[in-house]
């Protein structure tokens, strides 16, 4: 062996020598021993070694899977364009934000307005596009028909379920001292079968709508009509109409379901929002001097944001622009670092635990409930106590709009106002005079909101790849949903399942992001945030307090303290994401966020990762 060695490391020290040329004498070199007959003299210096990376046999190798390679990356990335935090991307601080605006989209209703302004404006997410052929415009409100309320008590699951909501209901009136009335169903149900009924002129009804005269000749007809100005069309439904409601935002997300294509979709975005920037922003010249932050649902396509921020950019012309993720944005519109925010919109629920400003992306838990279950759950109550208007129907827009008036004014989840009560409300439908009506309500003030936390009180949904039935939290990455730009109708089918209970996707979404740590898991108790405008019903927040703490969850980690932290400054839970974005806008941090057009051309998406904060 000793022979072997020698040999080999010889013949690399000659050919060493060969290259280099001889090894020059060092003061630090000892004279060698002499060589005996057997063996030959070992170098004197080190030979250039050639390091490689194979694996040296009799030592362990490190697992392969488990290491990432770093090559072509480095702390600081080259983007051509503007750099980050270039002054030609910020706003102007003499403005003082005037030339920033801010964009949070819904499935109905657009919230949209200036940096600089207190509270954003809120119109209808909604478009009216005239067509070449009248058609039967039947739904026009973009709702489900209701389902016969007989069928709440002839279907067994439903039955169970209104069979725990009202007993739910006894057992918090018994806790809070309050005594429930013996006849009070008969009661509603006398009233409302004899309720009397007044006929209002127009020219005494102080809040009549003024519909758009689509008979005047003199009256130019547009070709689209945005927000409210489309609510204002005299369609009833009931006969042919030359024109067709789009909502391209639903279910949290673009509306894939009713368009062709994604170009469609965002078409009608950009129409629905520059119509509403220049109307009640007052913004009448380019958008080449304004900058924009749009506010995006927690669960998004990320393809679907490229898309938006393309529009933004090449399309509307803005100089530059921020995207933001809701929760986010709610959490710098409460002031709190640390918090679980559940956002209650109206077709979805999601629900995403954030702290020290870092969300959990296992947290995140996006159910299929929102407010316009609770709508429609109030609808199928009214009409199973004999609603005095007969004619109700929730595909109209001006029935919706009365349901949901009444829903906001005459629900509530307060023990001490449940009881039997009268109430006036009003009719206004085109082409007919206001109709007044008086009404008498008990517990279906109370039962309508539980079906958040009771779903199965509601029509199952379908898991087949839309956006409305996805469970899939990242729909990214969902190998079921068609990304064809062109045909966005084809779908596999799927078994109808129920949602879950949004007490029950909190509890989840707070164990998921406490990763076993008990301090944390009790600090995201106390910090719940409720967004949206499904969470506006009084005492909502009290209720789902004491449904979190009956949670298996909460009771196997012994939680005795549960808390909803209410808005800062008494602010309208719709408005808390819009006013956090506006909030971003104005930190430091958000100098080093804004995408400009030349850069996003030559980057793309990839431009995220740089310029969008936890994106």
């Amino acid at each position: 062996m000793e022979n072997e060695y020698s040999l080999e490391h010889a013949a690399h020290t000659n050919n060493a020598i060969m290259k280099d040329g001889p090894a020059s004498p060092s003061a630090n070199d000892t004279p060698a021993p002499p060589a005996d007959n057997n063996t030959r003299k070992r170098p004197r210096s080190q030979p250039h070694f050639r390091y490689t990376s194979f694996p040296i046999k009799g030592y362990p190798i490190l697992p392969v899977r488990n290491i990432n390679s770093n090559f072509v990356r480095s702390d600081v990335t080259f983007v051509n364009g503007n750099k980050a935090g270039d002054e030609a991307l910020c706003p102007n601080p003499a403005e003082e934000w005037q030339d920033t605006i801010i964009i949070h989209p819904g499935s109905r209703n657009l919230r949209i307005g200036l940096a600089s302004e207190a509270y954003p404006v809120t119109v209808p997410h909604v478009l009216a596009r005239q067509l070449h052929q009248p058609t039967a415009n039947t739904n026009t409100s973009n709702v489900e028909p209701m389902a016969d309320p007989a069928t709440m008590q002839s279907d067994p699951t439903k039955a169970l379920a209104l069979k725990e909501m009202q007993n739910e209901l006894v057992w918090r009136m018994k806790n809070a001292k309050r005594r429930t009335v013996a006849n009070a169903d008969s009661q509603v149900l006398s009233f409302n079968s004899n309720a009397p009924l007044e006929t209002i002129p127009d020219h005494n009804d102080p809040y009549r709508v003024d519909w758009v005269n689509l008979a005047n000749p003199q009256q130019q007809k547009r070709q689209v009509y945005v927000g409210d100005m489309a609510f204002r069309l005299p369609l009833d439904g009931s006969s042919q109409s030359s024109y067709q409601f789009f909502y391209p935002w639903k279910h949290g997300a673009l509306n894939r379901q009713d368009y062709t294509s994604i170009q469609a979709v965002l078409g009608d975005l950009e129409t629905i929002w520059m119509e509403t920037i220049r109307t009640n922003l007052g913004v009448e010249q380019t958008l080449e001097k304004y900058n924009a932050v749009l506010v995006i649902p927690d669960v998004f396509d990320r393809s679907y944001v490229t898309d938006l921020i393309n529009m933004m950019l090449e399309q509307m012309k803005f100089r530059a622009v921020i995207v933001q993720q809701a929760s986010t944005c709610a959490t710098y519109g409460a002031g709190a670092s640390s918090a679980c925010v559940v956002d209650i919109g109206a077709h979805t629920t999601s629900v995403v635990c954030i702290d020290e400003g870092v969300p959990f992306t296992q947290s995140k838990q996006l159910v299929h409930v929102g407010g316009d279950d609770i709508t429609k759950t109030f609808t199928s109550f009214l009409i199973k106590n004999q609603f005095p208007y007969q004619q109700l129907d929730v595909t109209r827009f001006y029935d919706w709009s009365l349901v949901q008036d009444l829903k906001e004014k005459w629900c509530t989840m307060n023990e001490a106002e449940i009881s039997v009560q009268v109430y006036d409300f009003f009719v206004r439908a085109p082409h007919k005079h206001t109709l007044k009506y008086q009404c008498k309500v008990y517990d279906e003030v109370f039962l309508a909101p539980l079906c958040l936390v009771y779903p199965t009180v509601l029509d199952p949904v379908y898991d087949n790849g839309h956006k409305p039935a996805s469970t899939h939290l990242d729909p990214f990455l969902d190998d079921t949903v068609n990304n064809d730009d062109t045909d966005m109708t084809n779908y596999p089918d799927a078994k109808p399942h129920y949602a879950t209970p949004i007490d029950l996707a909190i509890a989840q979404s707070i164990l998921s992001a406490s990763s076993q740590s008990e301090e944390r898991l009790k600090r995201l108790f106390t910090n719940i945030i409720l967004v949206g405008g499904g969470g506006k019903i009084s005492n909502f927040d009290r209720v789902l307090e004491d449904r979190l703490l009956s949670t298996f969850i909460a009771r196997q980690h012994k939680i005795e303290n549960v808390e909803v932290l209410p808005a800062p400054k008494e602010l309208d839970p719709q408005i808390l994401v819009w006013k956090g974005a506006a909030v971003l806008c104005k930190l430091d941090i958000a100098k080093e966020m804004w995408i400009g057009l030349t850069e996003w051309l030559q980057v793309g998406d990839r431009l995220l990762q740089d310029r969008s904060m936890l994106l």
